[in-house]
């Protein structure tokens, strides 16, 4: 059991943040809160039923700019989900941590 929990951790630190997102599933945007980000994944808050594996799409702004990136859902806690970013990009990467940078109110990277 420890074996397979040490499996399962992030690998990197999330920076807390508190801005608008929008996913993609069942063929719509909704409406949804990123709580917390980093160039891995991202953790959500919403009102929709995800199950571990589920792929969606999320959207992200940024100073009157937008991203959409594919994610998978990695974990479910609820109203909660933390999802993990499928083929990012170094322009992905880099608009991440512009996001992170306009919003994390402790760390920037």
């Amino acid at each position: 059991m420890y074996y397979r929990r040490e499996q399962n951790r992030r690998k990197n630190t999330r920076f807390s943040i508190d801005v608008d997102g929008y996913y993609y599933f069942g063929n719509q945007w909704e409406k949804c809160r990123v709580y917390d980000l980093n160039l891995e994944g991202a953790g959500l808050r919403l009102r929709q039923f995800f199950m571990k594996g589920d792929t969606i799409k999320i959207k992200i702004s940024n100073n009157n700019e937008q991203m959409v990136l594919d994610a998978t859902v990695a974990n479910v806690n609820g109203p909660r989900i933390g999802i993990i970013f499928e083929n990012l990009d170094e322009f992905d990467k880099e608009f991440l941590r512009s996001v992170i940078n306009a919003n994390s109110k402790r760390y920037k990277i």
